[in-house]
Formats: structure tokens, C-alpha cells, sequence
């Protein structure tokens, strides 16, 4: 989606006071809404964040998580078990509320995250994208550089066979197995499946030549991807971070760094943008993008 299509998809699930203030951003300026029961709305951009005259109430919170979710809300309770549901065109509305043995109720508090879509935000990461690992803190783009990467990997005659593990439904977004936001034209998509058990299945049906994964979490992740170089596909994958000592210290991590797994490591800055901070090799020193 591009923002007019974005506004044409969010504003009529809001009152028109929101309306207003979403005719006022530039294309690809809103980053999060954030919406709490009993407290103003919250725009949050790359440079500010703007408390908005809406108050909604616990009942229209509700009724706006239902409205954005197409009113299939209550229906993907896989989903909203793990806090969250992918919306139309990638975008991703986290929840939070009172949880029961049936899932989640009296929903209080939406983090709506925009998807976007920046063509060619990644071409400076190109000459690394050899197992490669993106770093950032949440908002700073990661998602956005691994769906641009995945693009233009599998380009033209010479692009290589990509295969995205897309857990959460973010990288691709996709409806009915059609990715809905732009991965290439050879690009395939493992949706819902945990990274140990996507890779199994990747290497085993698709043959791979890149594989493109988000936000590394514990160690069955990491021995995951060994696995998948082991097997000769190269890896592209994120993690949440603000250094590399940082994710180095951590112990899922550890073992990948300790054997150099990762050729390169791109640091983003924490403004967003997809905009890289620092870049360093495989021993950790400052590489020059």
C-alpha cells in the first residue's frame, strides 16, 4: 500500500478529528498509532510524537480493533494469542487487554505499526547481503530493509531463488498465500511457521539459494539458521538492538557470532528510516558502506 491507499483503509475505522490529522502527514511520516482506553491517541513519527482530541473509551477501542481488523478480529485467535493481528496491507495492530483461558478480552490498549514500503532503501546493504544480520531497536526500519533486500535479490536473470520465513505475517503480509507487499518476483513465502521448522522445510522443498527471516529470538532460531548455511543458503535475518556488544552478550546469539556466521552486521540508527548507523565485518571492526 501506499499512503493514500493507507488512509483510504485506516481513516474510515476512525473518528473524523483523526481523519484530520492523518491529512496533515507526509507519505511515509506516521510510523505508529497508538490508542488507549480513557487517554488521547498518540501519532508517533520518526521525529515526534503528537497527542491527539480523541479520548476513546474502553467500547470504542473494541469497536476500532474489530473495524481494522476487517471484523475477523475474535475469529484469528491464533493470532491475538501471540498479541497481535496483520492487518491489510502488512500493517500490524498489536493489542493488549485482559487475557483468559480463551484468549483476549476487553481490549484496552491497539499499537497500530504502518507498514512501509521505501524501494530501494536497501541498496546501499546490496555488496553485504551475503549472510548478513540488520540491527536495530523496534521502529527503526529493519522490516522495511529485509522486504526491499528480498526484492531485489530475486530481480531479473541473475536473482537468486529467495525464500522468506515470515512468522508473523509482517515481511509480506500475505492473503490466501499472495504476498500483498512487493518480495520479488522470485520470492517464496513460508507463512505462520517457526524459524527451526521453516528452514527444515525450505531447504528440504525449495531449495533456497537466500533465506530472508525477522527478529532472531532464542537459541532454537539461531541453530536454525546454522543449519541453513550449512545446507549453502546464504541468510539475511534481524534482530532487536542498539549494539553489537549488546546482541553479542546475549547467549541465543552467542553462538552464532562466536563462529563468525554472519559475514557482515549493519547497525540502524534509532531514528528510523532504515538508515545505517554503522557497518561492521564478520570480527566486529567498522566497515565503510
Amino acid at each position: 500500500m501506499n499512503w493514500e491507499e493507507t488512509k483510504a483503509f485506516l481513516a474510515p475505522c476512525f473518528p473524523q478529528a483523526i481523519r484530520d490529522e492523518m491529512e496533515l502527514l507526509l507519505p511515509g511520516e506516521l510510523r505508529e498509532i497508538r490508542i488507549r482506553a480513557g487517554r488521547p491517541a498518540v501519532f508517533c513519527t520518526g521525529s515526534r510524537t503528537a497527542f491527539l482530541d480523541w479520548a476513546p473509551d474502553v467500547r470504542q477501542v473494541e469497536t476500532l480493533a474489530e473495524a481494522l481488523s476487517e471484523h475477523s478480529l475474535y475469529a484469528r485467535g491464533d493470532e491475538t494469542r501471540q498479541g497481535y493481528v496483520t492487518l491489510r496491507g502488512g500493517h500490524r495492530m498489536g493489542l493488549c487487554g485482559r487475557v483468559t483461558a480463551r484468549g483476549l478480552k476487553d481490549i484496552g490498549s491497539l499499537c497500530i505499526r504502518i507498514a512501509a514500503q521505501w524501494p530501494g532503501c536497501a541498496d546501499n546493504l546490496l555488496p553485504y547481503a551475503d549472510n548478513l544480520l540488520i540491527i536495530g531497536p523496534p521502529g527503526s526500519g529493519k522490516t522495511t530493509l529485509l522486504r526491499d533486500l528480498a526484492r531485489q535479490l530475486g530481480h531479473g536473470k541473475q536473482g537468486k531463488q529467495v525464500a522468506v520465513i515470515d512468522e508473523r505475517g509482517e515481511l509480506t503480509a500475505c492473503v490466501q498465500g499472495v504476498p500483498q507487499l512487493d518480495v520479488g518476483d522470485a520470492c517464496d513465502v513460508l507463512e505462520g511457521c517457526s524459524k527451526p521448522e521453516a528452514v527444515a522445510w525450505l531447504v528440504r522443498s525449495m531449495a533456497p539459494q537466500m533465506i530472508i527471516t525477522d527478529e532472531l529470538g532464542g537459541p532454537e532460531d539461531a541453530a536454525a539458521l546454522l543449519d541453513a548455511m550449512a545446507c549453502g543458503a546464504s541468510v539475511i535475518a534481524s534482530c532487536h538492538g542498539t549494539s553489537l556488544n549488546e546482541v553479542a552478550n546475549r547467549p541465543a546469539m552467542a553462538a552464532l557470532m562466536a563462529r563468525r556466521a554472519f559475514h557482515h552486521y549493519a547497525l540502524l540508527h534509532p531514528e528510523g528510516g532504515g538508515r545505517i548507523a554503522a557497518l561492521y565485518d564478520r570480527n566486529g571492526s567498522p566497515v565503510k558502506p
